[in-house]
């Protein structure tokens, strides 16, 4: 069943990846660095790009020596990912690997998800299948926005949906999909649910000291 946010990146894909291409989100020079920094100091050698997009983190990995794979589920972004890197890339989606879908290529050291966690329900199902695909001493890590953005944007600091997920981005994108913004709380909450524990977060900010991301490295 194809959902409102899959809809959404079909529609917007190609103008993504001109945005993505042109290097025009600013934060990205912050968030960008961050995760990369943050894979570079993990001891591992195989991980899971999950929700790779075009694959710019993909290429990253492996630039840093790294056994790169990654997953998807908008075959526009995955054709450019192809087309720009030499990795293995699937079409798969968050619904597969929660209906207990085999991922290709398992099992991974770690397995990242980078700005592309938007559901309120179904995340600790897919946390916790994820880690099926893991060696036994597997990591998951976790960017995404800093909670702060809630206190300042949304109906007060409570775990809530946000309407338009383009918003504020440059580019011309169309019928931006809702995604569920959480508290520090509510994600910790999700992790106690997915049998994770949390071994280090990282709070990442901009020139002027204002947060961006969080980062949560997991296990």
């Amino acid at each position: 069943m194809k959902t409102d946010i899959q809809d959404s990146w079909d529609k917007n894909a190609e103008e993504w990846n001109r945005v993505i291409q042109a290097n025009e989100i600013p934060s990205r020079k912050f968030t960008n660095k961050a995760i990369i920094e943050t894979l570079t100091e993990l001891n591992v050698s195989k991980i899971l790009d999950c929700g790779c997009g075009e694959g710019w983190l993909t290429r990253e990995m492996t630039a840093l020596g790294k056994i790169a794979i990654g997953i998807d589920s908008t075959k526009k972004l995955l054709l450019e990912a192809k087309r720009k890197g030499n990795e293995p890339f699937y079409q798969m989606s968050y619904e597969d690997i929660m209906d207990g879908a085999v991922i290709p290529e398992n099992p991974f050291d770690a397995v990242v998800f980078n700005f592309c966690l938007y559901q309120e329900k179904g995340m600790a199902l897919l946390l916790k299948n994820m880690k099926n695909h893991l060696r036994q001493t597997g990591l998951i890590i976790i960017q995404t926005l800093h909670p702060t953005f809630i206190e300042k944007n949304g109906d007060g600091y409570q775990s809530q949906w946000f309407k338009d997920s383009w918003k504020g981005l440059p580019g011309n994108f169309l019928e931006g999909h809702s995604w569920y913004a959480r508290t520090f709380e509510d994600w910790t909450t999700v992790f106690e649910k997915s049998s994770l524990k949390i071994l280090k977060v990282k709070e990442v900010t901009n020139s002027e000291h204002q947060p961006l991301s969080i980062i949560y490295i997991l296990q």
